[in-house]
This record gives structure tokens, C-alpha cells and sequence, in this order.
């Protein structure tokens, strides 16, 4: 079942270091379209993908991408093997974590903008309404162009 309230109280509550981006972010800012993921920018060292394996372990957090490749996150990657990003699905839903967003940047820029909001009673670093309209105008689908209608229509007012 999915529950993405609990998956980002989830990775407050263990302290990541992350800044919410995507429809999660958009509603954030004020948008009234429906998310059904959450969307994150994080480093993933070695630290950060250790407080992932341990945030999500009663979750069954397993990759997504390759439906021949499933496994958990508990078991991969493997120490010192380097991940750009993760695609994964839990038992409370689907979580993606990106290191660098397309056109904005890595992590380490976004997070220099970022605004912090009051969630679940933590700080929440969320991606600025400027970089998260730059995002959805890089993209394509029907769903990121009717999101940005709705970001730019917010910065007008």
C-alpha cells in the first residue's frame, strides 16, 4: 500500500540529507496535481546510502528500473561501488533519488536554493519554485507541462 506521507517522514525522521523535488515539491509550492512518488536529490556516499539501507529496511526497498534486476537495497550496491542514482519501490511506495537534476544541477546546487518548510515536525529542504520550474520545462510529458502551467500561475501571484 502506498503511503508516501510515511516514506518522507521516514527519511526525516533518519536524518538524510536530501531536497524534495518533483510532484511532492510541486504541491509543496502550492500546485494541485496528484504525485505518486517521491522525488529526492542526494549525495549517495557511502554514509548516505548506509542511512537509506537503514531508513527503509522494514520496507523491502528493492530497485525498479530492470524487471529482470530487482534486487534490495539492503544487499546492493555492493561497498565502494558507486551509484549515480536510485530507482526504488517499497512497501509504502516508490522513492527516486537523483544526484543531479536536469537542468538545474547536483545536489550540492540545488540544495544552495532550497527552501526549508515545517513537515511531520522537521525541516524539509524543498527544491525552489525558479529551479523546479526550470525542471518541469526541460521535460516533456503532459502531466510536467500542466504541473508548470500551474508553477508559473504560483510565481505570478
Amino acid at each position: 500500500m502506498q503511503n508516501l506521507n510515511t516514506l518522507l517522514k521516514t527519511l526525516l525522521e533518519n536524518k538524510i540529507d536530501f531536497v524534495l523535488i518533483g510532484g511532492y515539491a510541486a504541491v509543496l509550492h502550492g500546485a494541485t496535481q496528484v504525485t505518486q512518488d517521491i522525488d529526492i536529490c542526494a549525495v549517495l556516499s557511502e554514509e548516505n546510502l548506509e542511512k537509506f539501507r537503514i531508513a527503509l529496511k522494514d520496507y523491502d526497498p528493492r530497485y525498479r528500473m530492470n524487471p529482470n534486476f530487482k534486487p534490495s537495497l539492503l544487499d546492493y550496491p555492493p561497498p565502494n561501488q558507486k551509484s549515480e542514482n536510485l530507482y526504488l519501490t517499497t512497501t509504502i511506495g516508490i522513492l527516486d533519488v537523483l544526484n543531479k537534476v536536469h537542468p538545474v544541477g547536483d545536489f550540492q546546487r540545488i540544495n544552495s536554493k532550497a527552501v526549508s518548510v515545517n513537515l511531520f515536525g522537521h525541516l524539509c529542504k524543498v527544491i525552489s519554485l525558479d529551479d523546479l520550474i526550470e525542471v518541469k520545462k526541460s521535460m516533456t510529458r503532459e502531466k510536467d507541462k500542466s504541473i508548470l502551467k500551474e508553477l508559473l500561475n504560483l510565481k505570478k501571484n
